[in-house]
């Protein structure tokens, strides 16, 4: 067999070895530890929320446990367990799962946040500025929150405004009640700025940001 031809196929075989190579120290020490903030991760999670994840049987066991023990080295010790036992499992499908559930919990702080900042503009609205806010509001929602039907009965201003008030934000703190009008959702944030003033109970501003978060959500 001619000399260069041999030397081509020693070529070759070296480069097939070079995928095979194990990794190095530094990237089992990388790999290592983002298992076990994997790991500590899924430590943190509720025992609802362990149930509800698709895990390997001997992971969910071993979380189970973990939530069980309360003294610090007991704790530790099944920690070295968990990451043992993530080491022999394929991670990807926990991280996709990780990464999907925290981006499910940021959307639902994000949208917290905002009927929060919403509800503040309302409650410190004066009057002419709380039916131009409630507009835009109310034009902020997403489709599917919008009723189909007309809005309710419209509520007049002064003193009879107000004596509806407290029945409305009874009325929407019940569950179930399809979305605010605009007349609706002014008179709530009356009622809830009423509240305020006379320092009483916060029924109608819980009110009010249950409503909104359901429209914004």
């Amino acid at each position: 067999m001619p000399r260069k031809k041999q030397y081509q196929w020693k070529i070759s075989d070296e480069a097939e070895g070079v995928d095979s190579l194990p990794p190095s120290r530094s990237e089992k020490k990388r790999q290592s530890l983002a298992l076990q903030n994997m790991g500590e991760e899924l430590t943190r999670l509720g025992p609802q929320e362990v149930k509800n994840l698709d895990l390997p049987a001997d992971l969910r066991e071993a979380l189970q446990l973990y939530a069980r023990i309360g003294d610090h080295e007991g704790r530790r010790r099944q920690m070295q367990f968990i990451g043992r036992v993530m080491r022999e499992i394929d991670p990807a499908p926990i991280r996709a799962m990780l990464d999907a559930r925290r981006e499910v919990s940021a959307a639902a702080t994000a949208a917290l946040h905002k009927a929060e900042q919403w509800r503040d503009r309302l409650l410190t609205a004066d009057e002419a500025e709380l039916a131009e806010l409630v507009d835009t509001l109310l034009a902020a929602r997403p489709k599917a929150t919008q009723p189909a039907a007309e809005d309710g009965p419209k509520t007049g201003t002064g003193a009879g405004a107000e004596a509806d008030t407290d029945t409305t934000a009874e009325a929407e703190a019940k569950p179930g009640k399809k979305a605010l009008g605009a007349a609706e959702l002014r008179a709530l944030a009356v009622a809830a700025r009423k509240e305020a003033v006379e320092n009483t109970s916060p029924q109608a501003r819980r009110a009010l940001f249950r409503a909104i978060h359901g429209m914004l959500a």
